[in-house]
């Protein structure tokens, strides 16, 4: 059965940063609003790690390694590598063609050594990260939950030395390994639903009190550390679980029986773009160039309307095409 709340993780996530802290870039070159960018970066640590999380959550619960396990690594290892290695090089190589990234970076990226050393392709740095949590899933997705545990144990605290001894190590990368893990670990344990009396309550004070520790970060440090945009993306992570399990409980009950047929449409449209979320993120940064290359109106009200109710549909149908052609070829070979 298909968890559609995961699906609706991923819809948020992609649209917030594709939408928004992206965005933003090419409505205001100049960097102005930078009054709460900061904290808009923390959610963008955030939206990825739940985007993360959903990764290692899901594949932790479909494949078993080792001893009592029947997945076998290097079919594993295949799936994935089809599924995001081809169209991480073609949009790497399209955001060099267009001078988004510079060779290094693109050659860092490609090689999947940008996670340990500079420069770092904006936008793509996320992908060799996941690649990354990939790779390690058949040490630590094992049937033994006391395994799992000390598995990710280890690898953080591995990554966390290799960190403090070589300072060119992303923290993202440490982040996002984290909440992978996180993920992995509970899968085949926790099903991260709140089932208990006055949940909806708890999620709402978790909210609030998010809003809240943001609240005081921003009025008493207008200078945001790394840490504290971490911190943030932290909280944020585990906020847009909850919220966004709420909003599938909301579209997908089937208890009124009247709008069986809009619900219906409506989960279609977000299975849809979540089927296209990754592609979206790798081949935005393209799209955006070229709307831009065709028309850049000066005015920032003109500039939103073309780009997210104009350009944005127009991405994500494209990125669904992209996709959708792309799993039709690696499938027949």
């Amino acid at each position: 059965m298909r968890e559609y709340r995961f699906d609706v993780v991923r819809v948020v996530c992609m649209t917030y940063i594709v939408t928004y802290i992206h965005l933003y870039e090419y409505i205001y070159p100049n960097g102005r609003m930078t009054f709460y960018l900061p904290i808009c970066i923390g959610m963008t640590h955030a939206c990825l790690g739940a985007f993360t999380f959903v990764s290692g959550y899901l594949l932790g619960k479909k494949y078993i390694f080792g001893q009592q396990g029947d997945a076998d690594i290097w079919t594993f290892y295949k799936k994935r590598i089809l599924r995001i290695v081809p169209l991480f090089i073609v949009s790497s190589i399209l955001l060099w063609l267009i001078d988004f990234n510079d060779s290094k970076s693109t050659l860092n990226g490609l090689l999947c050594v940008s996670p340990f050393i500079d420069p770092k392709p904006r936008t793509l740095y996320y992908i060799p990260i996941i690649l990354w949590c990939y790779l390690i899933t058949p040490l630590i997705s094992r049937h033994r939950l006391k395994w799992r545990i000390m598995g990710s144990l280890v690898i953080m605290v591995i990554i966390a030395i290799a960190r403090y001894l070589f300072p060119s190590i992303d923290s993202r990368f440490l982040f996002n390994v984290f909440f992978y893990l996180v993920g992995v670990i509970s899968a085949p344990c926790f099903n991260w639903r709140i089932n208990i009396p006055h949940g909806t309550s708890i999620k709402i004070s978790a909210v609030l009190t998010f809003v809240i520790i943001v609240t005081i970060v921003m009025y008493y440090s207008m200078q945001f550390s790394n840490a504290v945009q971490m911190a943030i993306g932290a909280m944020g992570v585990f906020v847009i679980l909850f919220v966004c399990e709420d909003i599938s409980s909301l579209l997908f009950d089937n208890s009124n029986v009247q709008q069986s047929v809009l619900k219906k449409r409506v989960c279609q449209l977000i299975s849809v773009v979540s089927y296209a979320s990754m592609t979206c993120y790798m081949f935005h940064r393209f799209f955006y160039w070229s709307a831009e290359s065709i028309w850049n109106p000066s005015d920032t009200s003109v500039k939103w309307f073309y780009m997210i109710v104009i350009v944005f549909p127009i991405i994500l149908v494209c990125s669904y095409a992209i996709q959708k052609v792309y799993d039709n070829l690696h499938q027949q070979t």
